[in-house]
């Protein structure tokens, strides 16, 4: 009995968001706009975000007892908030792998971490669909079961998770306090910038070990909605290319300097399973074959191979170029992400499998069939003009 009890209540209130009508503790309420809340003015830089979410309930308001409604943007997110705004964010999208409800699979845990009832479908979710880990668990309330802020970084690692996008083959911070990141969560933070989610502030900090206010939360939200419902895959934001010379190569640690063009100094970290391409070719040591003093264009992406069984597995690529000169090879392989962006796995002389992208820009004749040799140019990672 009261199982079936529990399960009508989680019925009754996923029927009652739905209709954007739910009160819940704390005298919160779903379904509003920017417009409602006494405390957000019409200047105020995150009110079309709040807008947004507050709008499609991602993000609730507070009644007050004068019978207004405030949002109280600069307050912190707690964790428990943070993946209740994120499951809210996904399923506004339609991004959900599943409505189930998992909270009994976790009733101990939850019990144990005095994790809120409100909250544990959707910590529930993140559970089993490997968005947090329950280790994670013990640091979502005190003793006296009240929540915890979300740091920045922890955030953007749940947020990162919940999108579902590449993790890249390598990445070049931009961040001052980079090196304060936790190097296991590097990798997200660099999705999150490359999509423009999180990009940190005006003083390029990331701030990593900070909260996160609900009006900030509320931006993340709207940028994760759209980004749910834009293409899969973006040359911007799964391709990176710099230009510049190589001033040192750290073997131990796996990372690259190099002077930009322009004189900026630039670090790329490379994870340890990325291929390594030079001049076109797979260079079976690793960074070794790397010059040091040399001009080159450093490019990497992380792309489906299309002749693969398993959509899952990425080839993580990460070319040199020091050269750029007419090649030739067999096309093995044509992936067609759009109307205009198509990802080429070109085999060369040595049976290597190497994977650039040919978009709107690149030159062709249009007879581009599997199984053809083919010459071509390359800009690093993308096809300038092929054949």
């Amino acid at each position: 009995m009261k199982t079936l009890r529990k399960r009508i209540g989680t019925l009754m209130t996923a029927f009652l968001i739905g209709l954007g009508l739910l009160f819940v503790p704390g005298n919160s309420v779903y379904g509003m706009g920017a417009s409602d809340f006494t405390d957000v003015s019409a200047d105020y830089w995150g009110y079309s975000y709040i807008d947004f979410s507050a709008n499609r309930g991602i993000i609730n308001g507070y009644l007050s007892d004068d019978g207004t409604y405030q949002f109280r943007p600069e307050n912190p997110v707690s964790k428990e908030e943070s993946t209740a705004m994120l499951y809210r964010a996904l399923n506004a999208a339609g991004k959900l792998k599943s409505n189930e409800d998992y909270t009994e699979e976790y009733t101990e845990l939850f019990e144990e971490h005095k994790i809120a009832e409100w909250a544990q479908v959707y910590v529930a979710y993140g559970l089993k669909h490997g968005l947090i880990t329950e280790a994670e668990i013990s640091g979502f309330t005190d003793e006296a079961g009240l929540g915890i802020a979300a740091p920045r970084e922890q955030v953007a690692l749940w947020t990162a998770k919940a999108m579902e996008r590449n993790l890249a083959p390598a990445y070049s911070l931009i961040y001052k306090d980079k090196d304060i990141i936790s190097a296991e969560n590097t990798a997200y933070v660099d999705l999150l910038y490359r999509h423009g989610i999180m990009q940190g502030d005006d003083k390029k900090l990331f701030n990593p070990t900070d909260g996160i206010k609900r009006a900030e939360f509320a931006a993340i939200c709207n940028r994760v909605y759209e980004s749910a419902n834009s293409e899969s895959f973006s040359v911007e934001k799964e391709v990176q290319s710099f230009r510049g010379t190589i001033v040192s190569v750290d073997l131990y640690s796996n990372k690259i300097m190099m002077t930009q063009s322009d004189g900026t100094s630039r670090m790329i970290q490379i994870e340890p399973k990325t291929q390594i391409v030079i001049d076109g070719r797979v260079n079976y040591n690793g960074l070794r074959g790397i010059k040091t003093s040399s001009t080159a264009i450093i490019a990497w992406g992380a792309f489906y191979d299309p002749n693969g069984l398993n959509p899952e597995d990425k080839v993580l690529q990460l070319h040199v170029t020091t050269n750029i000169k007419t090649m030739s090879g067999l096309l093995a392989g044509i992936e067609r992400i759009d109307s205009e962006t198509s990802i080429l796995e070109i085999e060369n002389r040595d049976e290597d499998r190497i994977y650039y992208v040919m978009d709107k820009e690149s030159l062709s004749d249009g007879t581009l069939k599997k199984g053809k040799q083919v010459t071509f140019i390359a800009d690093g990672i993308k096809i300038l003009e092929i054949k």
